[in-house]
């Protein structure tokens, strides 16, 4: 199992939604989470390890070794992370704060909502799934590391830090302003009072907590402004944050930590220390993908080398926004489907075979001949031809104005290709504008993780179409198969350079003097008749049904 097929497969456990009201987005870019709403429900960004060049893993900000005993700790960060935003996803209902937010200070009223808004769906999580709060009060207690004095924090970004570690457990001790001090605990106070009556059974959200979100705020709405929203690495961020910036600090004595950690979640006692054999396996796991994307990788650095190209990537995945689109275009693609099958599988009736369906005029013919044979069957598989595809989509700033439809177009010739073409290693995929962005490359499968690209491409930057059509099928000329297809989709405008139309040119005739069959689908844009032969102009997938099967029926008259 992938990292993102684990992740799905719990938020959606543990929340009890699916991709029609919930998404979620692993992103290596990100140091914290992030959970916003779309117009169908939220959406959860998580940051997921990622090896830096200088051998350490990275993880929310904190460095790792690259080795089994350092990937535990980092993967229970990880796991109370996505915990976290399950648990937002399963009790969460934001809107309920609306009314009593309108016309307070931001900043102060989101650093109030999100604390009880954190520390209630933690609570809730006792009763339902207890299993999973070892994790995040491990997590807690390593944010708590990373404050060496919580008493060098200037503003009141001290007494909101302080608040946070004591309610969650790990303030290592309140020993500043007396006074500070004793408003810290009364907040707690309250606020735990809040969360226990919403845990009580008749509303979610009673009045207690609303009187204990009064309490807190009217603490910060006096004097100096909030600058940022103190909130532990693990959760999600409210804006930039510096308060958890450091790195962890061992503890004199971490034990007395560590259990006032599990005693804010309920827990009286430490879970009883075993092998974490999920953490073993996803680190094999996890090594052996990088190997293997880096073996790609070179592959494809190989052929950008000698163009205009910035490099390669490996984009982002929307698995969520994938399963919406398809969802959406399930009619068209199983029209498509059926249109090409009539091409792509042609049944074989060559006499000559000794099982399947009986030839009534060869039998005839046999026993008025006397002829000795028993191969008067015809079988009724399909014969698929023996074909390899590259799929290029613009996803360059001029095609933005489409971006709904490219991922639709996408999705489509994807659904499509892994039909047509049932041997996974003859087809692969990219996006490009001034980088190629690798979707599915011949020697991936296609997964969960490959349609998540689909639905994270993203247009921005220029138009380098040439450059991307010369490593397509560089790579496409590796595949050992009798013909030979390049698809193209872009609105047919290529960008960056002087003289790119004259170079586009130029790498077409090139490209089809190899043998390869190209087809141009113009998005939205007639300019892509002007540089391929077999083409179409497309301004949604459902036209792309008709338009595609005419262009490749007429594409496979040539072959």
């Amino acid at each position: 199992m992938n990292i993102l097929d684990y992740s799905w497969g719990l938020v959606t456990s543990v929340g009890k939604r699916d991709y029609d009201s919930f998404r979620l987005i692993l992103d290596k870019g990100l140091t914290t989470p992030a959970l916003t709403a779309d117009k169908s429900g939220m959406v959860l960004k998580l940051p997921v390890p990622r090896l830096d060049d200088k051998g350490f893993y990275n993880l929310q900000g904190l460095y790792f070794d690259a080795d089994e005993q350092a990937w535990s700790g980092l993967w229970k960060l990880y796991r109370a992370s996505l915990y976290h935003g399950a648990l937002h996803s399963a009790y969460s209902d934001f809107k309920q704060y609306a009314g009593w937010a309108k016309g307070k200070d931001l900043k102060a009223a989101t650093f109030v909502v999100s604390l009880i808004e954190d520390f209630r769906v933690t609570k809730k999580a006792l009763d339902d799934w207890p299993g999973i709060l070892p994790d995040i009060a491990y997590a807690n207690y390593t944010s708590g590391l990373r404050i060496r004095n919580v008493d060098d924090i200037v503003g009141p970004e001290r007494a909101a830090t302080k608040l946070l570690l004591e309610l969650w457990g790990v303030n290592h001790g309140l020993k500043g302003d007396v006074e500070e001090d004793t408003d810290v605990r009364r907040m707690a106070a309250q606020v735990r009072t809040g969360v226990e009556a919403s845990l009580k059974g008749g509303t979610e959200y009673p009045k207690e907590l609303f009187t204990a979100a009064d309490f807190v705020y009217g603490k910060f709405a006096r004097g100096s402004k909030l600058r940022e929203v103190p909130s532990f690495p693990h959760t999600e961020s409210h804006g930039e944050s510096t308060i958890f910036s450091g790195q962890v600090v061992e503890a004199d004595d971490p034990k007395p930590l560590e259990l006032s950690a599990l005693a804010a979640l309920g827990l009286n006692e430490p879970p009883a220390a075993q092998e974490d054999t999920e953490a073993r396996d996803f680190f094999s796991s996890i090594r052996a993908a990088e190997a293997k994307y880096q073996k790609i990788r070179e592959k494809y650095e190989r052929h950008t080398s000698s163009t205009r190209l910035d490099g390669i990537e490996y984009p982002s995945g929307d698995y969520a926004n994938f399963m919406r689109i398809r969802s959406s275009l399930s009619g068209p693609i199983r029209n498509i489907r059926d249109q090409l099958r009539q091409v792509k599988n042609v049944l074989d009736e060559t006499a000559g075979h000794e099982s399947g369906i009986v030839d009534t005029q060869a039998a005839m013919q046999v026993i008025a001949s006397g002829e000795m044979r028993s191969d008067v069957f015809i079988r009724e598989e399909p014969i698929h031809k023996n074909e390899a595809w590259a799929i290029l989509l613009d996803a360059s700033k001029s095609t933005s104005a489409f971006s709904h439809e490219v991922k639709g177009i996408s999705t489509c010739l994807a659904e499509v290709v892994k039909d047509l073409i049932p041997v996974q290693s003859q087809w692969a995929m990219y996006s490009f504008n001034n980088s190629l962005q690798i979707i599915k490359d011949y020697e991936e499968g296609y997964t969960s993780e490959t349609k998540a690209r689909i639905g994270g491409i993203q247009q921005r930057n220029i138009t380098l179409l040439p450059d991307a059509i010369k490593v397509a099928q560089k790579v496409l000329s590796e595949q050992a198969v009798d013909t030979k297809i390049l698809v193209v989709a872009s609105d047919g405008y290529p960008t960056g350079y002087s003289g790119i139309e004259e170079e586009l040119v130029s790498t077409i005739k090139a490209v089809s003097k190899s043998g390869t069959f190209l087809m141009g689908l113009g998005i939205d844009s007639h300019a892509i008749e002007e540089y391929f032969t077999v083409n179409c102009v497309v301004n949604s997938p459902y036209q792309m049904m008709k338009s595609f099967v005419k262009s490749y029926l007429e594409m496979s008259s040539l072959f």
